[in-house]
């Protein structure tokens, strides 16, 4: 009935006149004709659809969705973030770019700066929790590249509802309460008196149901928005930041902040069933999906059901093999040698699917000199689509809070410097000036050279699996964006984090997924750990082409909300 009853609202949206205003919800799953906001957050939504209406496009409505869910969701991204990346089609010449926005190393960031303890990830070493810890934050340079080369609106347009949710305040969702309750994760912007004293008042993290009001953060984006990123980037709040950090033994300076620049690249792509899959470049973990699929592609996926024990053993053994050259190879340094062409060659994938056992589970060890200790992560990703057939594909991330919220400007920084290595011979080891690899990969399926599907995860470790398992639900079982989004979930678990991916045959599987495929899968030597409630957060937008209906699917896993119209 469900698939039914989707066909005949399809039928009817293609039949309508564009020009005309459709949203109709099916099943859970949103449709709409005029354009699309997919987030975590119902605020940031509609903020971004309020751009759309005023006549922006989709790049300014991505920035204000960006901006807004850094209020709103202070403890995922924010100005004081890592960064992320950005995958976009532009309409006007059919042409899909690359946004590089990560953070970079600061030029006082050496192996020397960083020797307590013997891992990044300990809780102790500076880079984890520190003034040392924090990349030179990327997040505005992404919006602000974003904005110059497609954008139409002014900065005062999309910094307007990021700038009333700040100064108003805006009521905490159960969400973002069970990140600052949580000590390990938003805790610790309240471990010095400035960030207590705005999210931690007498001492309780702000509950479900509280206003949450950041009134200096409303300062910094109204400078933000009277003077441009260059306020942040060079002017005045860049040097009320870097002195704070200086006179707390920090590593950002002056120059850091005004040499940084996000980059554009050209992404990355293959052909998988007939389909052109589109994803970040090295830095983030597209090659690690695209690979993925390559090795997919040699088995019928279709003959099976989703979620069997065929499928999940398939799918989780392709993704062993390409986690491994993801560990070996990918780098966010700009002067990394990975070899794309092989390992995204026909040749190679088909080498590589040779190598799985239908009926027997690889182990693999994990690479060593990893961290063992368990930590959250913290990203957000959303998908906005136009009435012109503009989209934008877009994770941001804080990474795990440093702790430190600079006074006088309401900002939390990341502590980013923990994705480098300290072993001077790995390719990611700290060095100044680079960007550390990161595991976001936004991704975008087209057919007939136009947008099809626009898909990202936030969910640290989980990401590049999450978007595998959804391009597969949508390409090989022809699932709607909302079906793959909440359809059951797995995932290759190693330790309780993020670099490398696996622990051997460790499988954690959602509680929906059926007790035949548990069987199924210990039988073909799975070790399968504690039944998870939720694994990651996908948000995607899947487009049908004739009047270009926009179907969303939002991940109820974290709140998840679509805005059309």
């Amino acid at each position: 009935m469900r698939r039914s009853l989707r066909a005949v609202v399809i039928v009817l949206l293609l039949v309508l006149p564009v020009a005309a205003a459709f949203v109709i919800p099916v099943d859970g799953s949103v449709m709409a004709t005029n354009g699309m906001v997919v987030t975590t957050h119902p605020l940031a939504a509609q903020a971004g659809l309020e751009i759309l209406k005023s006549g922006g496009n989709a790049f300014d409505a991505a920035v204000a969705t960006a901006a807004t869910l850094a209020v709103v969701e202070p403890l995922m991204s924010g100005l004081g973030g890592v960064g992320g990346y950005a995958l976009v089609y532009d309409a006007s010449t059919k042409e899909v770019h690359s946004l590089d926005f990560i953070g970079e190393a600061p030029g006082a960031a050496t192996l020397e700066a960083f020797t307590a303890g013997e891992r990044l990830w300990d809780r102790a070493h500076p880079a984890r929790d520190s003034f040392k810890a924090p990349v030179v934050p990327g997040n505005l340079a992404g919006w602000s590249a974003l904005l110059d080369r497609f954008g139409t609106k002014t900065w005062p347009d999309v910094l307007s509802s990021a700038i009333g949710y700040a100064e108003d305040g805006y009521v905490v969702t159960p969400a973002v309460a069970r990140g600052f309750a949580d000590g390990g994760f938003g805790g610790t912007v309240g471990r010095y008196p400035y960030g207590a004293s705005i999210f931690f008042k007498d001492g309780k993290a702000p509950a479900a149901g509280q206003l949450l009001v950041q009134r200096d953060l409303a300062q910094t984006l109204r400078t933000i928005a009277a003077e441009g990123p260059q306020a942040y980037y060079g002017g005045e709040l860049a040097q009320k930041i870097v002195s704070f950090f200086d006179e707390n033994g920090g590593l950002v300076d002056i120059e850091d902040f005004a040499s940084y620049e996000a980059r554009w690249q050209a992404p990355l792509e293959i052909s998988y069933r007939g389909h052109r899959v589109v994803s970040q470049p090295p830095g983030g973990s597209g090659m690690t999906v695209l690979q993925s699929l390559k090795i997919l592609e040699h088995f019928d996926l279709a003959s099976y059901e989703d979620n069997s024990p065929e499928v999940i053993h398939l799918v989780a053994e392709a993704m062993k093999l390409a986690f491994i050259d993801e560990d070996r190879f990918n780098s966010g340094k700009d002067y990394a040698d990975i070899p794309l062409e092989r390992l995204l060659s026909d040749d190679y994938a088909e080498a590589q699917s040779q190598r799985i056992d239908r009926e027997r589970a690889a182990f693999y060890p994990p690479v060593p000199s990893r961290s063992e200790t368990a930590v959250s992560e913290h990203t957000t990703h959303f998908t906005v689509a136009d009435a012109d057939g503009n989209v934008v594909s877009m994770t941001q991330t804080l990474m795990l809070p440093a702790g430190v919220v600079v006074p006088g400007t309401g900002v939390i920084f990341n502590n980013g410097m923990s994705y480098f290595s300290l072993d001077p011979n790995d390719v990611n080891h700290i060095e100044p000036g680079q960007r550390p690899r990161f595991v976001m990969s936004p991704s975008m399926v087209l057919r007939d050279g136009e947008p099809w599907l626009a898909l990202g995860s936030a969910g640290g470790w989980t990401i590049p699996q999450t978007i595998v398992q959804a391009l597969v639900r949508a390409i090989d079982f022809d699932m709607d964006a909302d079906e793959a989004v909440k359809a059951p979930r797995f995932v290759l678990r190693y330790l309780e984090n993020s670099i490398p991916y696996m622990d051997g045959t460790d499988l954690v599987l959602e509680k929906a997924i059926s007790p035949a495929t548990r069987d199924g899968l210990e039988a073909r030597g799975h070790r399968l750990r504690q039944p998870a409630s939720r694994l990651g957060m996908l948000n995607a937008i899947k487009i049908y082409r004739k009047n270009r209906v926009y179907s969303g699917g939002a991940d109820p896993r974290r709140e998840g909300h679509v805005a059309a119209w």
